[in-house]
């Protein structure tokens, strides 16, 4: 269903429905009851009734005969998108894997910039952002639910953030001129890293019709599973007792726990 003037579809049969079932069932009831009660079953009077309401007769049966159809076709659309979101979703499975690889090598990036001490390291390798899962993730927020197409919307959407990061801190790592990497920022990295794993992990189970969708907000169990999944070992990656990877995505989940904790910006010196 297209938009209809200013009304989108929804807005537009929510209204016709809400106006004009209570609307119908009150001519009903003045049609086929009232009579009967106010002539006192006096069939002649009943016939005289609705011969004079001929007029209104046609109009509410065009009418109730609109809501009907918009009804159907409201419903035809939802069946179809319900269809085309299974089809697309058939491959999200594979997309995600696709991602997860992504993150590990990106995981490895970071570990290695963690324990060189030194900048000017050519060893540091751009992991090459896929493709494939960019057509997938379209197909699904083109006919997800406004819910899930939010929630891949917004992992393509820090997917491009973390890509730019990621070459960023490569490019200045290996830069001869850069001599001091900055840890408190790679801190910085490896959460926003744990927070995209953690987010496509709880997409697997939905993506595989093994479970429902679940936007909840990331806990530390969710956080532990990604950077575990990672080979992101929490403990190695510490500065001192305030400035740690573990204390850090506690802070950030405590501070966000009322939304997905990667909605808000992160301070790397909070």
């Amino acid at each position: 269903m297209k938009h209809l003037g200013i009304l989108k579809p929804d807005t537009l049969v929510n209204l016709l429905n809400f106006v004009g079932l209570p609307a119908a069932a009150l001519y009903a009831f003045c049609m086929f009851v009232w009579p009967w009660i106010s002539g006192s079953g006096n069939w002649g009077y009943v016939q005289d009734v609705w011969d004079r309401w001929q007029s209104l007769n046609v109009g509410m049966l065009a009418f109730v005969s609109s809501i009907t159809a918009f009804n159907i076709s409201r419903y035809n659309a939802e069946k179809q998108r319900a269809r085309d979101f299974l089809a697309a979703k058939a491959f999200l499975p594979a997309a995600l894997s696709e991602l997860v690889s992504y993150f590990k090598a990106s995981a490895s990036c970071f570990r290695l910039g963690w324990s060189s001490s030194t900048a000017g390291d050519t060893s540091l390798e751009i992991p090459e952002l896929p493709r494939e899962y960019k057509s997938v993730f379209e197909e699904c927020i083109r006919h997800a639910e406004p819910q899930v197409g939010d929630y891949l919307t917004r992992i393509l959407v820090w997917l491009q953030v973390h890509d730019a990061r990621m070459r960023s801190y490569v490019a200045q790592h290996v830069d001869n001129n850069y001599i001091n990497p900055d840890r408190y920022n790679l801190i910085t990295y490896f959460y926003r890293l744990g927070e995209l794993q953690a987010l496509v992990n709880k997409l697997f189970e939905f993506a595989r019709n093994m479970g429902k969708f679940d936007s909840s907000p990331l806990n530390w169990e969710d956080f532990r599973n990604a950077y575990g999944n990672l080979d992101i070992w929490v403990d190695d990656i510490r500065i001192d007792d305030q400035m740690n990877l573990e204390d850090f995505t506690k802070r950030a989940i405590a501070r966000n726990g009322s939304q997905n904790t990667w909605i808000q910006p992160v301070d790397a010196t909070d």
